[in-house]
């Protein structure tokens, strides 16, 4: 699954009630560093490489002039600017925009890349990539890139991936992290355009996010891509449809005289034994229950927990995770994955203290589970920390964003370096409290990735609902929390009746995935609290169900 945004009750409540700000300044940028029109001067650009780069009057993507880059003889020939540490300072995230065309005949990609460090030991990170048609004014636009730690003599240039066509470039702008910097003239998008909104030519988590710093205030106005109904505002509804918009978007087949649209459906396809996933798990529901056997979390555990650290594209630096594999690992034989996710506050070492590898080991050993790789993620995945600032709406988003974090970064990590089974048949996802919450939403919207899902004390959050500690507007409203894509094998949530900390959530979920006609396993916890209690009954039967059909 990939991009989301989730502050005390006064801040959610602005965020659904959004003021009638205008949703976009022409020309005018909050938190501007520089911005470059090349109306007076070149303003510190200069060539890269073999080019040339002088002052035009040939074309221009607003006022008069812009920057044309001529007689280059390799890609990375372009125009460039040194920044300053006192404006950019390493570790810190901006936002960066140009415009750029051609006249190449064809479409060309162009690339917004940091040159860092010095001589031979110059680091080059690009940021931006989009192909760019001949004759557009096109935008190249990330709105939180981060400067990597400890970064020197740092050089921002426009490149293009192969081809050495002549270009021009206009309008070039950094500012403050996370600001939405317009293109020139946008107009109102036409509906393919629409939750593009820092114009890079896809529909993303980063338009997500640029969408939530304005709702939480942080940004001051955005373009119209960013009202996604329409209404004139910008409002938690538009965020909600522009998740729909990243998760399910419209599937369009055009032929030479009509264009077609395709809607997504639901599939069910039968595995070889042939049940159905609803046969599946109506036998799955005949021995699930909300007891375990005892001792079964304090027995030995017989595989093996290695830590590994992996980059994250999304957070745009490294995270940590533990790595559990059965006892008798192999590199011959090739395993299904379980991703084992934690609660709010914590990291990818608490679900290993509470007893999963025991519990897994017990049922490998018996014969009751098949062998299989636990990964215990740390889940928080946000740009500009790496651990939230306590429970709140801005620490909820960055948890949100392991959607994209799992499917971009970690899984292919897990596939590149371990022995692994892929496809959602072999690849389930489960969780504690938060990490409950978040494998329910993940799992929802990525059941193309995943088969089996987990929810033990779900955090609330998915669907609006406030507790003790906020107001959660919701990744999604009641009548959405459904499976749009393929059905999950198994769905099980389990709550505990004495649970101090999320209540009946767990329980409601329960309710208006069954108003739904969703499928799953409800197992009500008698006594249980949000801790081991309810925890244990849920992952023992969810594990030894796992990966059999």
């Amino acid at each position: 699954m990939r991009k989301k945004q989730i502050a005390a009750s006064v801040l959610a409540l602005s965020m659904l009630t959004a003021s009638m700000t205008p949703i976009y300044a022409a020309n005018a940028v909050s938190g501007e560093i520089f911005h470059t029109t090349f109306e007076d001067g070149l303003d510190s650009w200069e060539q890269r490489g073999s080019a040339t780069v002088t002052r035009s009057a040939d074309t221009a993507s607003d006022g008069s002039y812009s920057a044309a880059v001529t007689g280059r003889t390799d890609s990375w020939n372009g125009i460039a600017r040194s920044l300053s540490t006192s404006d950019f300072t390493p570790g810190n995230t901006y936002s960066f925009s140009a415009m750029v065309m051609h006249k190449g005949g064809s479409s060309v990609r162009f690339k917004m890349t940091l040159q860092y460090g010095s001589g031979m030991s110059n680091t080059y990170s690009t940021f931006v990539e989009m192909d760019v048609p001949s004759g557009e004014w096109t935008q190249l636009a990330n709105t939180a890139y981060t400067i990597p730690e400890g970064a020197e003599n740092c050089v921002l240039y426009i490149e293009t991936e192969t081809d050495t066509v002549d270009f021009y470039v206009d309008e070039l702008v950094a500012a403050a992290g996370n600001t939405v910097i317009p293109g020139t003239n946008p107009g109102t998008p036409s509906d393919s355009a629409k939750g593009d909104v820092n114009g890079d030519g896809t529909v993303n988590g980063a338009d997500a996010r640029a969408v939530v710093s304005y709702l939480t205030g942080k940004t001051d106005t955005l373009g119209a891509a960013a009202d996604v109904d329409g209404s004139g505002t910008i409002t938690a509804t538009d965020l909600t449809l522009l998740k729909r918009l990243i998760f399910y978007p419209p599937v369009v087949t055009t032929t030479t005289t009509t264009t077609t649209t395709t809607t997504t459906t639901t599939t069910t396809t039968a595995p070889p034994s042939g049940k159905t996933p609803t046969e599946y798990m109506a036998e799955v529901r005949k021995t699930a229950s909300a007891s375990a056997p005892g001792g079964i979390t304090s027995s030995q555990d017989t595989g093996k927990l290695t830590h590994i650290s992996y980059f994250s594209s999304f957070a745009n630096r490294q995270k940590g995770a533990n790595v559990w594999v059965p006892a008798g690992y192999t590199e011959s034989k090739q395993y299904p994955v379980v991703y084992c996710n934690h609660g709010i506050m914590g990291n990818e070492n608490d679900m290993p203290t509470m007893g999963i590898p025991q519990i897994a080991s017990n049922l490998i050993a018996s014969g009751e589970a098949e062998e299989m790789i636990i990964v215990f993620p740390q889940m928080y995945t946000s740009k500009s920390s790496a651990n939230p600032s306590g429970i709140n709406q801005e620490s909820c988003v960055g948890y949100d964003d392991f959607v994209y974090d799992i499917a971009d970064s970690l899984m292919p990590y897990i596939e590149e370096n371990y022995s692994v089974k892929t496809g959602r048949d072999n690849t389930a996802i489960c969780g504690f409290s938060m990490g409950g919450r978040e494998s329910l939403y993940i799992g929802l919207v990525r059941s193309d990735l995943f088969g089996y899902i987990g929810c033990a004390a779900p955090a609330p959050g998915v669907t609006p609902g406030s507790d003790m500690f906020m107001t959660h507007p919701g990744n999604m409203q009641e009548s959405e929390l459904k499976f749009t894509k393929e059905k999950p094998w198994l769905l099980m949530i389990a709550g505990g009746t004495n649970d101090g900390v999320v209540g009946t959530f767990p329980e409601s979920y329960h309710n208006i995935l069954t108003r739904n006609g969703e499928d799953h396993i409800w197992i009500s916890v008698p006594g249980g609290g949000h801790d081991g209690s309810t925890v244990t009954p849920l992952m023992y039967h969810f594990f030894r169900n796992l990966f059999k059909t």
